[in-house]
C-alpha cells in the first residue's frame, strides 16, 4: 500500500474515530487513552471501532502516519519547487511547523516511544523514506541545473537535513516549546547553506 493510499479514510466513521482519538489524546496520557473513549468522542459503539483498528495502538499508528502524509504535503513548496530554494525552503517549513504544531499530541507521543529506545514502527517507514525521496530529488534537480554543488551525494545530504530538522522540532518546538517562526528561519538558511552555499 502506497503512503497515499494508507492515510486516506475510508468513511466518515472512520474519520471521527481518528479526529476523536486525537482530541482525546490532547486531554488525557497514552496510558488512560480507551477504545471506549474514543467510541464515546466520535459517538460511535465500540464494535465500530474495533471493526476498523483492532487497538489502539493501531489507531494511533494511523495518525502518525497521516500526521507524515500532511508533513510531505506541506513541504512540496520546496520539493516540487524550480525557483528560489531560499524560499522555497522557508515556506515549505513554515508550513511542516504548522502541521506539527496541529499534531502536536500525536508527536509527542511518537517522541516518548523514540526517547525510551523503542524502535520505529515499521509502518512509518515509507512516510519517512517519502520525505528522504522528496528532498533528494529536490537537491539532485538543483545539482543538475547548476545552483547547488554536486560535491554531497543528493541523498546523504537530505537524510542528513532531514534528521537535523526533525532533532531540533522534537526537542526544540514540540518539547522544548521554542518560538517557531525563529526555528523555521534557522532551518532554512541552515539547509539552504548546506546544500547551496560553497563546495570545494
Amino acid at each position: 500500500m502506497t503512503p497515499e493510499l494508507a492515510v486516506r479514510s475510508r468513511n466518515a466513521t472512520e474519520e471521527a474515530i481518528l479526529d476523536a482519538a486525537r482530541q482525546t489524546l490532547a486531554e488525557v496520557p497514552w496510558e488512560r487513552l480507551t477504545m471506549d473513549a474514543i467510541a464515546k468522542r466520535a459517538f460511535v459503539s465500540r464494535t465500530a471501532v474495533y471493526f476498523y483498528f483492532d487497538s489502539k495502538d493501531a489507531v494511533v499508528e494511523r495518525l502518525v502516519q497521516r500526521a507524515f502524509h500532511d508533513i510531505y504535503e506541506a513541504a512540496t513548496p520546496y520539493f516540487d519547487g524550480i525557483g528560489d530554494p531560499r524560499r522555497e525552503l522557508r515556506t515549505g517549513l513554515s508550513r511542516v511547523v504548522a502541521v506539527v504544531n496541529s499534531n502536536q499530541d500525536v508527536f509527542l507521543l511518537a517522541a516518548r516511544h523514540s526517547n525510551r529506545g523503542e524502535r520505529m514502527p515499521k509502518g512509518w517507514r515509507p512516510f519517512i523514506m517519502r520525505l528522504v525521496e522528496g528532498a533528494t530529488a529536490r537537491i539532485a534537480r538543483d545539482q543538475r541545473r547548476g545552483i547547488a554543488p554536486a560535491d554531497i551525494p543528493p541523498r546523504v545530504s537530505s537524510q542528513a537535513l532531514l534528521g537535523m530538522i526533525e532533532g531540533h522540532i522534537v526537542r526544540d518546538v514540540i518539547i522544548g516549546g521554542s518560538d517557531a517562526n525563529d526555528s523555521i528561519k534557522l532551518l532554512a538558511e541552515l539547509w539552504y547553506r548546506a546544500v547551496y552555499a560553497g563546495g570545494p
